[in-house]
């Protein structure tokens, strides 16, 4: 049976007879995006298969002639005879309970009994006529030739615009300040049936969330924006419909895990108190409200569940996210949980103490506010290597360059350093200053609009100002890590595990995050890639209403720490700032 190697998962499977590519990566964990079921027509299962001559193609319309020749194909078409090896593109997530190694889920919860027992995750509904013990937030049956949904709360509603034949349906949503993310589930077997995103259309006013604030502060501007998030996530709705062949009509539950300012916004709620001390959370959280309350086109009678929110600045999306990262709320662990967007969330678990914070980064991290910045798409850097005098780039789908992505900004920050092209304060080399350099490298240093910068392509720069963008981000996460071990009682030598959270993708390398002080010096081994885990918390509670009451009891246990305020901070964010050439040369 072929060997089919699997990065950057580093996995090596054997192809079993008969299955595709596809069927091989589900079995490594790899949740592929496929609503056309295999028929090679979405075009969402594409991978990368390095020395393809021996590969059929697989022809599709997003597939270029030049693509193929790099080796693009789709998974669902290839069915392997041979030995390969395989990339995966940025867009693929692993399934939930593979993304960290050793993954569990919260070992206890407190059962209605108020006994102690394992969250029975993954026991799968039966039919629409069904005994809902995992969800019963919404039970449908076929009452005399009426649907009816029960609800949590005790109320009955005859379910009048639930077509005949259909199932029910329930959605999870990330609603993030950058980009929104939905994945449909069916509440019949519990599968995942598609999952889509796209950029928050409210970016337009503002990349963070503080100018958000602002122009929703008043009447007019809190109903434009709310208009403008309600038709991303609508339009976001109709798109997961289409691809999976099914209806609004049939969502009857919605877990929303978002930021606070977006959550309510999303609602109508004047987000003003936000912005202001004491920072005065206006919308409830660890309850359900009627679909119409956030706008959502779904069946009228649907429920929109939100975790629990611990802060202004630390949203349902990160107690969502909690629940991916099962050590934070164990009395024993060591664990340091990093949420990365456009607000980066931290938290610290240690000496039986659950600590959390925030902080502005800002969107350089997810591509945004970066020279060239992009999405993870095709043709986005996502990676950079150096032998120390070379640098080799490489981007998703192996063609040429059109930004940069998240992982590639960070690599490219890290391959400069290690180059000597920037030095310890961040200071790019100009055209004049590259004595020592490598022919290769120093081919690459121009100058654009007035300001040193490296050339990637034509059109694709990474520029004196990009790195001060990442100097900022990083130094403001890096201030939150050091002031929250200080204030748990543990240096980073005693953390047992680094859980990071976020849209960089797998193929970024913990040594780069410790290169360029994102980390302490010496935890990069103890680094896992969680992925987007507001999305995947929310699945959960979509499929298991236990962890809806599992979290609205931990997060009262989780202390908030307001960096922002300590005199300390000022301090540490300046000083992280620098780059430590000795973490660079190891």
């Amino acid at each position: 049976m072929p060997k089919i190697k699997i990065y950057p998962l580093g996995e090596t499977l054997r192809a079993r007879r008969g299955e595709t590519l596809a069927d091989v990566l589900y079995r490594a964990g790899v949740d592929m995006d496929t609503p056309c079921n295999g028929d090679g027509i979405c075009g969402k299962c594409i991978v990368c298969i390095e020395s393809p001559s021996n590969v059929r193609s697989t022809p599709h319309k997003d597939i270029s002639e030049e693509q193929h020749a790099g080796g693009i194909r789709l998974a669902c078409q290839v069915t392997p005879k041979t030995d390969m090896t395989v990339r995966l593109l940025s867009g693929f997530t692993e399934e939930e309970h593979r993304i960290l190694e050793g993954s569990k889920d919260p070992a206890f919860f407190t059962c209605e009994s108020g006994e102690e027992g394992d969250v029975p995750e993954r026991r799968h509904l039966r039919a629409i006529e069904y005994e809902n013990r995992m969800n019963p937030a919404v039970r449908v049956s076929l009452e005399s030739g009426r649907y009816m949904c029960r609800y949590e709360d005790g109320t009955t509603e005859e379910m009048k615009a639930f077509r005949q034949g259909s199932t029910p349906k329930g959605l999870a949503v990330d609603l993030g300040t950058t980009t929104l993310v939905a994945t449909l589930v069916s509440l019949k077997t519990g599968k995942e049936m598609s999952t889509t995103s796209s950029l928050n259309p409210q970016i337009r006013y503002g990349h963070d969330v503080v100018r958000r604030i602002r122009y929703a502060s008043t009447p007019e501007g809190l109903d434009e924006l709310s208009a403008t998030i309600r038709e991303g996530l609508n339009h976001l709705i109709d798109e997961i419909c289409e691809d999976s062949d099914a209806a609004p009509g049939e969502i009857l539950d919605v877990v929303i895990g978002g930021n606070t300012t977006m959550l309510q916004i999303a609602a109508g709620i004047d987000p003003a108190p936000l912005g202001e001390v004491p920072f005065t959370v206006g919308i409830e959280s660890g309850r359900s409200y009627p679909a119409a309350t956030f706008g959502l086109e779904v069946h009228p009678g649907a429920r929109v569940y939100v975790p629990p929110v611990l802060h202004a600045y630390v949203g349902a999306d990160i107690s969502a996210g909690l629940l991916v990262c099962s050590d934070f709320f164990s009395s024993n662990g060591s664990t340091l949980f990093i949420d990365v967007g456009t607000n980066g969330e931290i938290g610290v678990s240690a000496n039986g103490r659950m600590l959390m914070s925030s902080t502005a980064a800002g969107p350089a991290f997810e591509g945004m506010g970066i020279s060239s910045g992009m999405r993870a798409r095709i043709g986005a850097v996502e990676a950079a290597k150096t032998n120390g005098r070379d640098i080799e780039i490489y981007t998703i789908g192996n063609v040429a360059a059109s930004g940069i992505c998240g992982s590639g900004i960070i690599d490219l920050t890290a391959v400069l350093l290690k180059t000597g092209v920037l030095d310890s304060s961040g200071r790019m080399k100009r055209p004049d200053q590259v004595e020592g350099l490598s022919e290769s490298v120093a081919g690459h240093l121009e100058e654009k609009e007035g300001m040193a910068a490296f050339r990637i392509s034509d059109n694709v720069w990474f520029t004196q100002e990009d790195v001060r963008q990442v100097q900022l981000a990083k130094s403001a996460i890096r201030a939150a890590i050091d002031i929250l071990l200080e204030e748990a009682g543990i240096g980073p030598g005693m953390l047992k595990s680094i859980v990071l959270a976020g849209g960089f993708g797998y193929s970024l390398r913990p040594q780069n995050l410790e290169a360029i002080g994102f980390i302490p010096p010496g935890t990069a081994d103890k680094v896992s890639f969680a992925g987007n885990t507001s999305r995947i918390g929310c699945v959960r509670m979509l499929k298991n209403i236990q962890y809806r009451r599992f979290l609205e009891k931990k997060m009262k246990q989780v202390e908030h720490v307001s960096i922002e305020t300590r005199p300390d901070f000022m301090e540490k964010y300046v000083e992280e700032m620098e780059f430590s050439v000795d973490v660079v040369n190891t």
